[in-house]
């Protein structure tokens, strides 16, 4: 036994490794077909576990001459095909000698089992590679072997790297058709099997187009023939346009991109033409997209391919619509002649039908009621509201298939305007934190807010902004009475009276209360009591004892005596003083939690609205990262308009400051209220 040595570095050979399983086995194929052979067999087998065992891939071909073994395995980038156009009246496809490598993207082992003549006689060998030892193969001596005329090579792969479950789900033929689809049918003596099954790619193919394009004219003057091929699919593909040689070799894949737009269609395109013959041979396809004559060619077919789907769909869409009509529900009435306008609608329907159809699989499954009602609905919005129609079409048929498969999916178990629902309420809420930013911080806000009025309104219906359970909160009459009762233990409060003067002439508003409250589990209560402190008002030991005594005293009162209850209170303005922080802050303890009472079960927080604000925001954060929505000036004004219409001041949100971007004058702003709710924050 011998060892043949690879000459280049092992980094650049493992470099050669990479492949998905498909293309991986496509280079093993390839080379077969290469060989001569007029039949390549491909199959798989599994272990006891069902898993994925051994891959084998046999030929017909002339074999592995032992003499050529040091010239053919033991150089790489450098491939006798790449001398050879064509070989017995066939293309060929390899040229850099990488194809052997490939293997073992898919098993750490591969053995080549060869046949060849020579004077007359078969002679038969093997090659080992290993992934560990990748630049060396060893290579048995020949030995003759008798009462054989075959000859060709058998590739098996062992020592699988993944299970590759895509070599066993069944979709291996259909990727091998689309593979190997042009060269077939370029050559239909040849024939490729896998486990048994003929790889046909017209089986799965709806139909085949062939289009001539003008000649290019490559950089060196000459004239270059160009054809475009067609195939579209009865199944799911990648929408790919192949650049091939001629004959239908496959050298090169760039994606098809949105510029063709062909929906409800499955296809791959592959242009023809010995222009990426010659660009292959000198390696310049590796830059396809950036080459002048590429460019050209792929500018010229693009454009028939566009040509070419809007007949299509031309044509399919009038098939369509006949059978629409035909089953009723077609949502326009039979008309001898129409106006400008009516046309129009019906030509914009008849677009949007279609690609309903075509990107909603179980649209044709639903029942006559259901598509009619759908179709009334999407006429009307074309009728009334094309704009919104626009959005949403685009929107729609803007997602990419994996996308598509996954809002099919979702709505498959929740409904449409579930999904639009959830989505509304967390870009709402975030319209919200951003008004509430402005109306808190902003200078010409903070001066015209009203409390009782306004503040204190809104919060009534965004008291999820404190805690998620608040959102379903009633109010409780009990619970208000015993708050009211203990109100002294807060300090002076002016609930009733008429705004004061804060200083400079600026009105100053005073403290309001808000109660809400349910229970989580019969008998039980969750209580949250928010003390919204006047903004020039710091959090201090003085609201620190207030809100405690007041805490011990509400949750001390004979009408909530031997009933199981949880309190939270929290206190909330702008800033806190330095005595306040250091309470915030204690170790082993909650950020924020200032006071913990185990026997009646009471906690107290603190916290700014810079920090209500930005833990609101940082609980919606994972969803809006999916959701994608960004709250703005104008989003946030329109949803108080839309949602607080009657509490908000007369300003503009739009020229008001912001958060971080505002200067804090807190004299100029007066806010107190009192939240109670049924959870913790």
């Amino acid at each position: 036994m011998t060892k043949v040595h690879v000459t280049a570095k092992r980094d650049f050979i493992e470099s050669q490794v990479a492949a998905k399983p498909i293309a991986a086995l496509s280079e093993v194929i390839w080379n077969g077909f290469d060989a001569g052979s007029n039949e390549v067999e491909v199959s798989v087998s599994l272990n006891d576990m069902d898993g994925l065992e051994s891959v084998r891939v046999r030929d017909f071909g002339y074999g592995i001459d032992h003499q050529n073994i040091e010239s053919l395995f033991g150089g790489l980038g450098e491939s006798w095909k790449k001398k050879t156009y064509k070989q017995s009246g066939r293309a060929l496809h390899g040229k850099n000698g990488k194809g052997r490598f490939k293997a073992f993207a898919l098993g750490e082992r591969v053995q080549w089992t060869t046949y060849y003549k020579l004077n007359g006689k078969t002679y038969s060998y093997r090659i080992v590679g290993h992934i560990n030892t990748i630049e060396d193969f060893e290579v048995t001596e020949p030995v003759e072997v008798a009462n054989t005329e075959k000859t060709g090579t058998e590739v098996v792969i062992n020592n699988m790297r993944h299970d590759f479950k895509s070599l066993r789900d069944g979709s291996t033929l259909m990727e091998l058709a689309r593979t190997y689809a042009a060269y077939l049918t370029e050559y239909p003596d040849i024939r490729l099997t896998f486990d048994g099954d003929t790889v046909d790619p017209s089986s799965a193919q709806v139909s085949t187009t062939n289009i001539r394009l003008d000649p290019v004219k490559t950089v060196d003057g000459r004239f270059v023939p160009v054809t475009l091929s067609v195939i579209e699919w009865k199944v799911p593909t990648e929408r790919t346009l192949h650049l091939c040689d001629p004959s239908g070799v496959a050298l090169h894949a760039l994606p098809v991109g949105p510029q063709v737009r062909a929906p409800g269609f499955e296809f791959t395109a592959y242009v023809k033409s010995e222009l990426f013959r010659d660009l292959d041979k000198s390696n310049a396809l590796v830059l396809a997209d950036l080459h002048p004559d590429v460019q050209t060619v792929m500018g010229n077919a693009k454009g028939k391919l566009k040509a070419h789907f809007r007949k299509r769909l031309s044509e399919n869409q009038s098939e369509v619509v006949k059978k629409w009509k035909e089953e009723k529900i077609y949502p326009f009435e039979d008309k001898a002649e129409l106006d400008p306008v009516e046309t129009a609608e019906r030509q914009v329907f008849d677009i949007l039908a279609v690609n309903v159809q075509s990107y909603l699989p179980s649209f044709e499954d639903a029942d006559h009621k259901s598509r009619k009602f759908t179709f009334q609905l999407l006429a009307h919005a074309v009728r009334e509201n094309p704009d919104s129609v626009q959005t949403i079409i685009s929107e729609v048929l803007g997602l990419k298939r994996a996308e598509q498969d996954d809002l099919a999916a979702l709505l498959g178990k929740t409904s449409l305007s579930s999904i639009i629902s959830a989505a509304k309420t967390v870009a709402g809420r975030l319209d919200f934190l951003t008004a509430l930013d402005a109306l808190v911080f902003g200078k010409e806000s903070k001066k015209k807010l009203l409390e009782r009025d306004q503040l204190h309104k809104m919060l009534e219906n965004e008291a999820w902004l404190f805690h998620e359970e608040f959102t379903l909160a009633g109010t409780e009459q009990r619970l208000e009475e015993v708050l009211h009762k203990h109100l002294a233990a807060l300090g002076p409060r002016q609930e009733d009276a008429e705004p004061v003067i804060v200083g400079d002439d600026k009105q100053g508003r005073v403290d309001l209360m808000l109660s809400k409250a349910s229970q989580p589990r019969s008998g039980e209560y969750d209580y949250l009591i928010v003390e919204l402190k006047r903004p020039s008002k710091k959090i201090d030991s003085e609201v620190l004892t207030q809100i405690e005594k007041y805490a011990i005293a509400v949750a001390s009162d004979e009408r909530f005596r031997g009933v199981p209850a949880k309190w939270t209170f929290l206190a909330v303005s702008n800033d806190l003083d330095a005595y306040a922080q250091k309470k915030a802050s204690q170790r082993n303890m909650p950020k924020g939690l200032v006071y913990n009472d185990a026997d009646l079960n009471i906690t107290v927080w603190v916290k700014s609205w810079a920090d209500v604000i930005n833990d609101a925001k940082s609980k919606l954060d994972f969803i809006n990262q999916q959701l994608s929505y960004e709250a703005d000036r104008d989003s946030a004004k329109a949803y108080l308009q839309k949602a607080h219409s009657r509490f908000i001041p007369e300003i503009d949100l739009s020229t008001d400051g912001y958060g971080a971007d505002t200067e804090f004058e807190v004299e100029e702003f007066d806010a107190s209220a009192m939240v109670v709710t049924d959870s913790a924050p």
